[in-house]
């Protein structure tokens, strides 16, 4: 994230997710069930496609 030139930082509420690599979908990790956490694997439930988890930092606006 770069700082703007004014010098404040942008104020967006930043959040760790599984964001799936075929279609995008992001899922919070506090909503990824305990049982995908423990093996590492997870479905999405947008395209189905099931995979190990891959986590990234994003702005918790795209999450649904």
């Amino acid at each position: 994230m770069e700082i703007p030139k004014d010098g404040k930082a942008d104020k967006r509420l930043m959040i760790s997710a599984h964001v799936c690599p075929q279609c995008g979908f992001a899922i919070d990790l506090k909503d990824i069930a305990f049982r995908d956490s423990a093996t590492g694997l997870v479905t999405c439930p947008k395209c189905e496609r099931s995979g190990p988890i891959s986590i990234g930092i994003i702005p918790k606006d795209p999450v649904k």
